[in-house]
C-alpha cells in the first residue's frame, strides 16, 4: 500500500473539513481520508437533522465554533461555491421555570446583545397552537410534564442541507488533492517504536512510540501523522491502545411525519410579520423540526438515563409510539392524529463532560471528535483546530480571522463552559 504524509480517518463533516485544511495550508503534503462507508458523509452526519444555531450555546467556545463556521457555510452560498440551502426559519427553545433558572444568564445576554428575544406563553400559544399549562390535565401530571413559562426565539438559526455541504467539502478535498478512500473500515491503529531495534514484542513499555499507521484489509496503511476523526466510532480505535477521547456513542432517532390537516395549517402558518415556523426545542428532550420544503415534519426525543450507549441503528417505532408521541401531541395538540410515515437512527458523539468538542493530540495523532450533536455547525472551525493542533500550533485562525487558541478545547489545558443547550 501507498504511504501518506498524513492519513484522516474518517470521512464525515470533521474529517472532511481537517483533510481540507491539513492539505489546503500544507500543499506538498500528501493526505488521504479512510471511509468505512461506499462515500464520504454517510454515516452519523447524513442522519443529522441539519440544525444550525448563530451563538446560542451556553458555552462560549461553542458560540464561537458555531459562528465562525456558520459565516464561512454563508459565504460558501454568497460566492456560488455551494447551494446548501440555509433557511433562517430560527430557533425557539421552549423554557420551563427550572429550565430558565438554570440558564437565566446567558438568555440575558442573547437577549441583550440581540441574538434572541422572549416570547411570553400566551403569545406561544396564539402564534404556534402550543399547549403552556397543564394545570387540569391529570395525564399530563402523572407523564410529569413541566409547563412552558416563555421561550426563546433565536432568529438567525435555520437549517441546511447536510448532504450539499458534504458534497461541498469533498469538492475542496479534491480540488487540492486530498485522496479519498472509501469501504476502507479501519481495523486498528498500528504503534511502533521511534527507533526500532528488530527485537521481538516491540513496542516494549520503555521504548518511545508513535502511530505509524493503520491496519486494514490484512496490511499496514503507514503515515507519518493522522488524525482520527471517526465521530462515534473514535473510542472502537482509541481504547485497545489505551487513550481516553472521552465520548460515547448515545443512539438518537427522527421520525417524519406528513403535515396533513391541521398540521398543514400549522406549517403554513406565519407569525411576526411573515416568519416561518420555527424549529421548536422543548424543556424534556422532545424537539420538533418544521421541514417546509418535504411539507413534513422530523420529531424525536432525547433519551439520556436508560438509553445505553452503543450503537445501534434501528429506529424504533415503539419509541414514537410509547415516549414521543404521547409528549408530542400534549404539547403541541394539532399531532394527536400524527403517525411517521419514515423513521431512522444514528449516534452522536457525546461529550458528556461539558459538551463542547475536543481536540487533541497523543504521539503524533490528533483527535477531532466530540460533536455531541451540533457538529456539523462546527465542522468548519473544528477542521481549522485539527490542523494547527497537527501541527503544533498554538492557534488555529478560524472564519473570519478569528484567533483560536487550540488549547482551550484540547485535554490537559482544558477551559470551557458547560454547554446545557445540547439540543
Amino acid at each position: 500500500m501507498k504511504d501518506y504524509d498524513v492519513l484522516v480517518v474518517g470521512g464525515g463533516i470533521l474529517g472532511l473539513a481537517s483533510a481540507y485544511y491539513v492539505k489546503h495550508l500544507n500543499p506538498k503534503l500528501s493526505v488521504a481520508i479512510l471511509e468505512k462507508e461506499a462515500d464520504v458523509g454517510q454515516g452519523n452526519t447524513a442522519r443529522s437533522v441539519g440544525g444550525y444555531r448563530q451563538g446560542i450555546f451556553t458555552s462560549r467556545v461553542n458560540q464561537v465554533l458555531a459562528e465562525t463556521s456558520i459565516q464561512a457555510f454563508r459565504e460558501m452560498e454568497e460566492t456560488g461555491e455551494a447551494r446548501l440551502n440555509m433557511k433562517e426559519i430560527g430557533y425557539l427553545i421552549l423554557m420551563s421555570r427550572l429550565r430558565f433558572s438554570k440558564v437565566a444568564g446567558v438568555v440575558e445576554e442573547f437577549i441583550k446583545t440581540g441574538k434572541a428575544l422572549l416570547i411570553s406563553r400566551e403569545q406561544l400559544s396564539d402564534c404556534f397552537g402550543l399547549k403552556t399549562s397543564f394545570e387540569d390535565d391529570e395525564e399530563a401530571a402523572l407523564m410529569e410534564l413541566e409547563d412552558i413559562s416563555s421561550g426563546l426565539f433565536a432568529p438567525r438559526c435555520g437549517v441546511l442541507d447536510v448532504d450539499k455541504l458534504v458534497e461541498a467539502f469533498k469538492k475542496r478535498c479534491t480540488s487540492v488533492g486530498v485522496e479519498i478512500l472509501t469501504r476502507k473500515r479501519v481495523e486498528r491503529l498500528v504503534l511502533e517504536p521511534e527507533k526500532p531495534l528488530g527485537i521481538p514484542s516491540e513496542p516494549r513499555a520503555w521504548q518511545k512510540t508513535r502511530v505509524a499507521g493503520v491496519y486494514l484489509e490484512g496490511e499496514v496503511l503507514r503515515a507519518d501523522k493522522l488524525i482520527v476523526a471517526a465521530g462515534s466510532w473514535s473510542a472502537e480505535l482509541l481504547d485497545p491502545i489505551g487513550v481516553d477521547c472521552f465520548v460515547k456513542p448515545k443512539k438518537r432517532q427522527l421520525f417524519a411525519v406528513i403535515a396533513s390537516n391541521e398540521l398543514k395549517n400549522l406549517l403554513e402558518s406565519r407569525w411576526d410579520g411573515g416568519r416561518l415556523l420555527p424549529m421548536m426545542f422543548f424543556p424534556n428532550g422532545l424537539y420538533v423540526a418544521p421541514r417546509h420544503d418535504e411539507k413534513s415534519f422530523w420529531v424525536s426525543l432525547t433519551d439520556d438515563v436508560g438509553r445505553a450507549f452503543g450503537h445501534d441503528y434501528e429506529a424504533e417505532p415503539r419509541f414514537y409510539y410509547e415516549n414521543v408521541h404521547p409528549v408530542l401531541k400534549k404539547y403541541i395538540p394539532a399531532f394527536a392524529d400524527a403517525r411517521p410515515y419514515n423513521m431512522w437512527a444514528g449516534c452522536y458523539s457525546m461529550n458528556n463532560l461539558d459538551g463542547n468538542p475536543l481536540v487533541f493530540k497523543f504521539l503524533n495523532c490528533v483527535v477531532a471528535t466530540g460533536g455531541s450533536g451540533s457538529g456539523v455547525m462546527k465542522s468548519d472551525a473544528v477542521g481549522r483546530i485539527a490542523e494547527a493542533v497537527l501541527f503544533d500550533k498554538q492557534y488555529a485562525v478560524l472564519h473570519g480571522d478569528v484567533k483560536f487558541d487550540v488549547s482551550i478545547i484540547g485535554v490537559e489545558n482544558r477551559r470551557v463552559d458547560k454547554e446545557y443547550f445540547i439540543l
